[in-house]
């Protein structure tokens, strides 16, 4: 069922365009919306065939028991702001987003996807967006991270996640997300969540093998205001 459009504030003043979200079940449901007013429309549904521009099959994993996780923590490494590694970290976030829809979508330029994840970032350092940054190094530079964050008292959230694209492939990203866990758990959470790509094929692999479960699949279009519907 949808709600109407949701008009967005924070996106529409960091892309200076208007934006604004809803969520069909079919194509008949955004039709009937006055789209004039919008220069870009997210459009969230669980139907995967809606005649729209898709752009993400967003999957969000979940593991709703961390007692299991709450091991003694060993050489887990936290990001500290005082440290001199931003640009590494900046580094690894750009092409954590790889997969992003806002770089898919050619009609956001390459400095747009690159802004969204330097504020994404600094806004993790800073505590904005995450309480913790779990860091992995070699030779004093960060070779990937993942971040943590408070959804409730009882759910914790990994938000970004990345692996040097030269250090791939020798279980660093599997090391990282266990000692994620391991710390969530330590801090009391009973349950924590992480959002994909259904695309990004290696990060799907990876959530299942330390036992997360899918729990939520949907799909994003976007309606641009020069789009024919």
């Amino acid at each position: 069922m949808k709600n109407g459009i949701k008009y967005l504030e924070w996106d529409s003043l960091f892309f200076d365009k208007k934006i604004g979200q809803i969520t069909i079940e079919s194509e008949l449901d955004i039709l009937q919306e006055d789209k004039s007013k919008y220069d870009l429309i997210y459009v969230f549904s669980k139907n995967g065939e809606l005649n729209l521009k898709l752009v993400d099959k967003k999957v969000i994993y979940l593991i709703d028991d961390l007692i299991s996780y709450k091991d003694e923590i060993n050489n887990i490494e936290l990001f500290q702001d005082s440290q001199n590694n931003h640009a590494d970290l900046l580094n690894l976030a750009l092409q954590s987003g790889k997969h992003s829809r806002f770089k898919s979508d050619s009609n956001f330029k390459d400095e747009d996807y690159k802004k969204l994840y330097t504020e994404w970032i600094k806004k993790s350092i800073s505590k904005d967006l995450a309480t913790d940054i779990i860091i992995k190094k070699s030779k004093n530079k960060i070779i990937g991270f993942a971040t943590l964050a408070r959804k409730t008292d009882e759910l914790a959230d990994i938000g970004l996640v990345a692996v040097d694209f030269a250090y791939r492939g020798r279980g660093l990203a599997k090391e990282i997300i266990m000692n994620t866990l391991k710390l969530a758990a330590s801090q009391g959470y009973k349950k924590i969540q992480v959002v994909t790509q259904l695309d990004n094929k290696s990060a799907n692999i990876l959530y299942k093998k330390v036992g997360f479960k899918k729990d939520n699949l949907s799909y994003i279009y976007h309606i641009w205001n020069n789009d024919s519907i």
